[in-house]
């Protein structure tokens, strides 16, 4: 009976001392304090902070006053609620939401400041293309199509 109780004492001993030895610290290597010794999550891993999106400071409502040139000449000017969103999109393409206040979406490429409108088709058998910028809080862009140019400006709201 005696040597039972050793012997179970002793297999409680090596059992604990093989469970409690088992160094704790960071596990996940995406952590910056990742510890490759350790056996055991400690909960203290540290994770780097995600990069901002570069387009975050142009997303928001714009109010622009869109004028309108056909054949070269003034036509119009409209003044209207232009959204810049980048909906689920690659890091360097934005939505122009509304422009030219006909309730499309149409998409832009971002390079810093400035933006692409690859040529898309706008209505019809028609195209449009451009170019634009974001200035202090201020959008700036001229698109064409086949007999017209639409130039707009207005700051973020």
């Amino acid at each position: 009976m005696q040597m039972n109780k050793i012997l179970f004492v002793g297999i409680i001993l090596v059992v604990g001392l093989s469970t409690s030895c088992k160094k704790e610290g960071c596990t996940d290597s995406a952590a910056t304090n990742y510890d490759a010794d350790a056996k055991k999550d400690d909960g203290s891993c540290i994770f780097p902070e995600p990069e901002p999106d570069p387009r975050d400071p142009y997303l928001g409502n714009y109010l622009v006053t869109d004028t309108l040139f056909m054949f070269g000449s003034f036509s119009e000017a409209v003044t209207y609620t232009l959204q810049v969103t980048t909906g689920g999109t690659s890091a360097d393409t934005i939505y122009l939401n509304n422009l030219w206040n006909d309730g499309s979406n149409y998409f832009a490429l971002m390079a810093g400041s400035n933006f692409s409108i690859p040529s898309q088709q706008v209505s019809g058998p028609y195209y449009a293309s451009g170019s634009g910028n974001f200035t202090s809080n201020v959008i700036t862009y001229e698109t064409s199509g086949d007999v017209y140019v639409n130039e707009g400006t207005g700051p973020k709201q």
